[in-house]
């Protein structure tokens, strides 16, 4: 099961839907219903569903559900793309990494050793893509980028009128996501868990009826609050106090480890000259001009995945399922003042509303669980919510 991007703003006005308060509810509800999607079998495997209530907001976040069909067999691939900036870079994500992880996939069926260096490279691969094709729009030096006019700069890149080519691939840089993935081989034996970012993944199981359900988080997160994640980058950039400032990659982005993103892995000159003058751009160019006089020596956020192994040989004779959710989720929760409930009791209660039902109607797992994200029958926490 995979239940990616509730994104709920806690305090969007939600204009549109009328005062009726049971409307309210039910609308989002239907609005998360309309985007279900299942991998086409029945009963489906596998399910995702993304919601963003505001009706004048644009959901970023985009996911993946579908098989891979190697000599060997066919593998499950599920994947939750949490794009923020804007949705160009996870869109480019959904295109063109199934073809990368095919192709890298392919040699190494027999060799499942293999397979985590395979998922790593493809992250890696796919990011370098995005610069490369950037920096074919502007392959002078640093030191001509610095002396380009404007003028020359927003006719190189604002090509709307003859495509829009150049555009788009400078969007992918000026734009960021996370990446969540779960792969499956066909015996159904063996798990790996890639994480780059904030998403979270959970395994749910049972070893009987009599048992309770039990839930492993099986991702780590790397943002600017994880301790690990900021010794990591001041390692890298020594002498730099404000690498994190405010629990932000110099001081602005959240997340330590990212596809695109750009302006926090090519020299600042970069964004002054070219992001900078992407036309429409960066949705607050303040917010950018803020932190530049901070990229000192770039990178800061890294596209470097971590990739976990489960051997699902000891849960063969168990009832288990996999939970895939962006950072929107868990926020939710977490940043509730009244909320004193850690991440691991949290997803424990989680994995318990979902593993009741999640065997017979996979879609009605999902939606209980996002009722109670959205308050359960608690008319007034769905509005402070919404």
């Amino acid at each position: 099961m995979c239940m990616p991007s509730l994104q709920v703003f806690r305090h969007a006005n939600m204009q549109g839907y009328g005062s009726d308060q049971h409307e309210l509810r039910a609308q989002i509800l239907v609005r998360c219903i309309t985007n279900i999607s299942t991998d086409g079998r029945a009963p489906p495997r596998s399910l995702g569903a993304s919601l963003q209530p505001h009706v004048s907001s644009v959901n970023e976040a985009r996911y993946l559900i579908m098989d891979l069909s190697l000599p060997n067999g066919v593998w499950n691939l599920n994947c939750v793309f949490d794009g923020h900036g804007g949705h160009e870079t996870a869109d480019y994500l959904v295109a063109e990494l199934p073809s990368l992880l095919m192709a890298g996939l392919l040699p190494t069926v027999t060799n499942l050793e293999g397979v985590s260096d395979v998922l790593t490279r493809a992250i890696f691969d796919v990011d370098e893509a995005i610069k490369r094709d950037f920096l074919k729009i502007f392959p002078e030096e640093v030191d001509e980028i610095a002396t380009m006019s404007d003028i020359t700069v927003k006719a190189r890149v604002n090509d709307q009128f003859s495509g829009g080519l150049n555009h788009q691939k400078a969007l992918r840089c000026l734009r960021g996501s996370t990446i969540l993935l779960t792969l499956v081989d066909p015996t159904k034996k063996h798990l790996w868990v890639l994480n780059l970012g904030d998403g979270l993944v959970a395994l749910g199981s049972k070893r009987d009826a009599s048992s309770q359900w039990n839930a492993s988080i099986l991702s780590d997160n790397y943002n600017g609050n994880n301790p690990a994640e900021a010794d990591r980058i001041k390692q890298q950039h020594p002498g730099e106090p404000e690498f994190i400032f405010d629990d932000r990659v110099l001081g602005n982005l959240a997340v330590t480890r990212a596809v695109g993103d750009q302006s926090f892995k090519l020299p600042r000159i970069y964004t002054e000259k070219i992001f900078l003058n992407v036309e429409p751009g960066f949705r607050v160019p303040a917010a950018i001009e803020s932190f530049i006089r901070r990229n000192l020596s770039p990178p800061y956020v890294s596209n470097i995945a971590s990739v976990r192994y489960l051997d699902l040989h000891e849960q063969s004779n168990c009832d288990c399922f996999i939970l895939m959710c962006s950072d929107g989720l868990v926020d939710l929760y977490m940043d509730d003042p009244d909320h004193v409930e850690s991440l691991t009791s949290l997803v424990q209660k989680w994995v318990g509303i979902v593993g009741d039902v999640v065997k017979d109607d996979v879609q009605e797992a999902m939606l209980r669980l996002l009722r109670h994200a959205l308050g359960a029958e608690d008319i007034d926490r769905v509005l402070m919510y919404a």
